[in-house]
């Protein structure tokens, strides 16, 4: 098998592994939510994941991109850096924290405390990251993360237990620095020998320290465009509302963590080293197939899921979610929403993965810069009037509008090294890039059939006055599963035979085969 086989296989490995991960994550999210009340669940799922987000990111984003993508011995050193950066900025957070908060929220001043001190924990630990990175070995990233997020769903469940009535915030807290310690004693256990094998007598390599600050600086509108929306919560909205939007975040954006995020993950790591290649084929052809695939799981939950949002509430979170308008809304708007985020997020991992230039880094960053401005705008102005559905709005117009520069930068890069055309190019992308027009039109159908079958779903409970959960519920709810199911029997059907291509092509990057 050649180095490049050995890299496609290695994402697509890395990318189940990491799809296992997140699995397990979400089992976690269920038990939780049927306990917690909307406001606590805001305080900890948004103002503190925010806090604990915005300093992960500061503190290791830069590295990732630069270290990942010049891979050296000479530069290796730049990654123990990691180390006094992720304490100096969670230190920083603490401050800032502790200056926001309330002296008389002591529940709330606690559990940032702990969220700041576990940041610092998984920062320590990012040397051992960088180094699985570099090697490929994605499989070491996702079993730490598996281990730690098996000892957080624990520490949670027994915190809650003790916690819920006077501290329930502080039980989040301590979960979390449960995470952090597992996940960093996991990665130096198993890459210590490997880590101090590196010299650490040679200077620091000017160039990657200098790309590692020019990708966190760029890097931080993306993340406020990924975090926008809690930004924005936590700036308009009060504790019950972002109850409500972290509620619909954990179901809505469960393709995007379970699915989308370990493909784009993986992805950025297989185009970084296919853009090395002579050959741009494979590269062009891994880049259409990707992203054609995350756009099948965005339309999936855009035009299907939609019509069941209830109907999982009820089942999964509990009749308290069920029964809350609020919560429907937001979690329907958030399935749409993942169509947009599927297209986003692969084409922007491109940019990401192929981009050798401080000048390709500062137009990505100008054009996130224009829309983070249009997003704060656009849900400054929705979310006082048409609530958190409003914030999910703006951000489908964002990703829109970031997916777009995303793919003519990719057009311009793949003209340029093929000598054709840009619009000819384009062209060509959009049109691998998306499914079959037949199978769209059947995503539509699919749609209206879903729908019509939501309506009758629920004028027969109305009139019936049946109760949520009964036999005869379930039985409507089953009826209407049904009919979902056959939609999507009907859409692979149809894919299946004009699709060819993009199937050969996915069992082929599984395989770890070349054309």
């Amino acid at each position: 098998m050649t180095n490049q086989q050995e890299v496609t296989q290695a994402a697509a490995r890395g990318t189940l592994a990491t799809f296992l991960l997140r699995i397990i994550s979400f089992g976690c999210t269920q038990w939780t939510l049927r306990l917690l009340d909307p406001a606590t669940l805001g305080k900890a799922s948004i103002q503190l994941e925010l806090l604990l987000s915005t300093v992960l990111f500061l503190s290791r984003e830069g590295f990732r991109l630069a270290l990942t993508r010049n891979i050296s011995n000479d530069n290796w050193n730049v990654a123990w850096l990691s180390v006094p950066v992720a304490t100096l900025v969670s230190v920083l957070a603490l401050f800032y924290h502790l200056h926001n908060a309330s002296e008389s929220e002591k529940d709330y001043r606690m559990a940032g405390i702990l969220f700041c001190l576990a940041s610092c924990i998984e920062g320590w630990a990012e040397p051992c990251i960088l180094l699985a990175l570099r090697q490929m070995n994605v499989a070491l990233k996702a079993s730490a993360e598996g281990m730690a997020t098996l000892a957080k769903t624990f520490a949670i469940v027994i915190a809650l237990q003790y916690l819920q009535d006077d501290w329930p915030v502080t039980a989040f807290g301590l979960a979390q620095l449960v995470y952090a310690v597992v996940y960093a004693l996991f990665l130096y256990t198993k890459t210590w020998y490997d880590l101090i094998g590196f010299r650490k007598d040679e200077p620091l390599d000017g160039r990657t320290c200098y790309m590692t600050i020019v990708f966190t600086g760029q890097g931080f509108f993306k993340h406020f465009l990924t975090e926008g929306d809690r930004f924005v919560l936590t700036r308009l909205s009060g504790s019950y509302d972002q109850g409500v939007y972290a509620m619909g975040s954990a179901y809505g954006g469960m393709a995007a963590r379970i699915i989308l995020q370990p493909i784009e993950e993986n992805g950025r790591l297989l185009w970084s080293r296919q853009a090395a290649a002579e050959s741009v084929e494979p590269l062009k052809k891994s880049y259409t197939v990707l992203v054609k695939l995350t756009l099948y799981v965005g339309f999936i939950f855009s035009c299907l899921a939609v019509n069941y949002t209830s109907i999982v509430l009820n089942v999964l979170a509990g009749r308290k979610w069920g029964n809350n308008q609020e919560a429907t809304a937001v979690l329907t708007a958030f399935c749409v929403y993942t169509a947009f985020l599927a297209w986003n997020g692969m084409t922007e991992a491109f940019v990401y993965g192929v981009a050798t230039s401080g000048q390709d880094m500062g137009r990505l960053g100008l054009v996130h810069t224009v829309v983070g401005i249009l997003f704060a705008l656009l849900a400054s102005w929705a979310v006082p009037r048409i609530g958190t559905v409003g914030l999910v709005a703006a951000n489908c117009i964002a990703m829109f509008l970031r997916a777009l520069y995303s793919v003519i930068y990719a057009a311009r890069y793949f003209a340029k090294r093929q000598e054709k055309p840009v619009l000819s190019t384009l062209g060509n992308l959009l049109h691998q890039m998306f499914p079959h027009r037949a199978v769209i039109l059947a995503f539509a159908a699919s749609f209206w059939v879903t729908g019509t079958s939501l309506d009758r779903f629920t004028v027969q409970s109305q009139e019936l006055e049946v109760e949520t959960g009964s036999v005869t519920w379930l039985l409507f709810a089953a009826q209407h599963i049904g009919v979902g199911v056959a939609c999507v029997v009907g859409i692979i059907s149809l894919a299946f035979p004009l699709e060819n291509d993009f199937r050969d092509s996915v069992q082929s990057m599984w395989h770890g085969k070349q054309d």
